[in-house]
């Protein structure tokens, strides 16, 4: 346990240093509100402050653990803020046939060019 708690002071001291501003993933933060152990809602609206793409959602009710709450459902959770599909927040679903575009004629030499060899040895 000293060990641990060592390990975590360590790092905490150096949490300042972390270039949060630079992420610029998707984060979706869930905060306890009812957690005794650590001030889950303060630290979920510090962490949207620091990261560009961050959203926040509370989990009314639940304490320190609520992943081990029988009435917080994460796959839930997860859908109903948009997290769990394919195409990043904040945008459209990519629409292949809408969205296709021809390779201009500079492009399909390239290919061209850069496949000589590869055609050459199989023909």
């Amino acid at each position: 346990l000293a060990h641990r708690l060592s390990l975590l002071l360590h790092a905490a001291a150096h949490v300042h240093e972390a270039p949060l501003e630079r992420l610029r993933l998707p984060v979706h933060v869930f905060a306890s509100s009812e957690d005794r152990v650590l001030p889950s809602t303060d630290e979920a609206r510090r962490l949207r402050r620091r990261l560009p793409n961050c959203r926040t959602s509370p989990l009314p009710g639940s304490g320190h653990v609520p992943l081990l709450e029988a009435r917080v459902d994460l796959a839930r959770r997860l859908r109903d803020v948009g997290f769990t599909g394919r195409t990043p927040l904040g945008s459209k679903p990519k629409d292949y046939v809408a969205d296709f575009a021809p390779p201009s004629a500079e492009q399909i030499l390239n290919a061209t060019q850069r496949l000589r060899s590869v055609r050459n040895l199989v023909s």
